[in-house]
């Protein structure tokens, strides 16, 4: 019998190159079509994807397998003939009915539909980097994903109406008393530190999930969790994955760690190694810095629309990951 940790761990990246004639025509076209307000910032290519395999072959060698998922564009320098790398297109694995489709929701609730994808994955975003060795047991213990339970307030956003939606099914799935008292260990494990245990001590009186800490870091799964959702919620998710562009009508992939969460099916894990920063003008020197510092074992680097010279600002950061990460990898030709 394997040991849990000697099972396989994917990686699932989904990537875009906002500025490909063929994908902007598309774009336009549907965008047109649709009468959608879609922000084009959430395509913008910061140009440092190179660093982001860099950072995965040398910091996390145990990985079987890179899912890169892409509209039909990749990047000029990609290798695509490394054993270890398995390029997807949104056709190969999204359903017909679901495309074209912009909307990164669609693209990430469908992500066990992926051939060949392992039964523990963990899912990056474009903008989720390492910075320090990772082992399996920083996203898997005994066969469960490595994760912080936390309640919170959701803040009201565009995003925070989609995670509004997923607490709808959530609530409706799941008593919040119930769960508190099955897994207490797991809710309020010391690993989180003070600050978040008293964050969530002050939650606990509300009848139902107010919110659940979303830290955006790369997030493990298991495969079989996403299925269970689409058997649950099939007609929710169909509904959602239809919209071509993100809406407030929207369900995300925290649906299933919600879920994840409420059954207990998680090892509770601490977060103070990660970093979430934010791209703009007045911070980019400390994002710079925290990258060559290498002050974070993962870090989530959010887009924002204060940036005066994204060109600039793009050869900064890709400067100081080349200082950690100067020497190419298997991934590039």
């Amino acid at each position: 019998m394997k040991k849990y940790d000697d099972a396989p761990i994917d990686f699932v990246i989904p990537w875009v190159d906002g500025e490909d004639p063929a994908w902007r025509r598309q774009f336009l076209a549907v965008r047109r079509a649709e009468g959608a307000d879609a922000s084009e910032i959430r395509f913008r290519d910061w140009r440092n994807l190179r660093y982001w395999f860099r950072g995965v072959e040398r910091l996390a060698p145990r990985v079987r397998r890179i899912h890169f998922i892409t509209w039909g564009h990749l990047p000029a320098w990609l290798n695509t003939s490394n054993p270890r790398l398995h390029v997807v297109d949104h056709a190969d694995y999204i359903p017909s009915a679901y495309l074209p489709t912009f909307n990164s929701n669609t693209i990430e609730l469908n992500i066990a539909r992926i051939e060949g994808l392992a039964e523990r994955f963990v899912l990056f975003n474009d903008d989720t980097f390492l910075l320090r060795p990772v082992r399996p047991g920083d996203f898997f213990r005994r066969g469960l994903p490595c994760d912080m339970a936390r309640l919170s307030v959701v803040q009201p956003s565009s995003v925070g109406h989609i995670v509004y939606n997923d607490l709808e099914l959530i609530n409706a799935a799941h008593r919040k008393g119930a769960v508190l008292r099955r897994w207490p260990g797991k809710w309020f494990s010391p690993r989180y530190g003070v600050v978040n245990l008293l964050k969530s001590l002050t939650l606990v009186p509300w009848s139902t999930f107010p919110g659940i800490l979303d830290t955006h870091m790369p997030q493990p799964y298991l495969r079989s969790r996403f299925e269970r959702a689409w058997r649950m919620w099939g007609g929710e998710l169909d509904a959602s994955c239809r919209h071509p562009f993100r809406t407030l009508q929207d369900l995300s992939h925290w649906l299933v760690r919600y879920d994840v969460l409420c059954r207990g099916e998680f090892a509770p894990r601490s977060m103070r190694d990660t970093g979430l920063v934010t791209l703009d003008d007045d911070g980019i020197d400390a994002v710079c810095d925290a990258v060559r510092t290498q002050r974070y074992r993962m870090i989530c680097m959010n887009d924002s629309t204060d940036i005066s010279d994204f060109d600039r600002m793009s050869r900064r950061l890709c400067e100081a990951f080349d200082a950690v990460f100067p020497e190419k990898s298997s991934y590039e030709r």
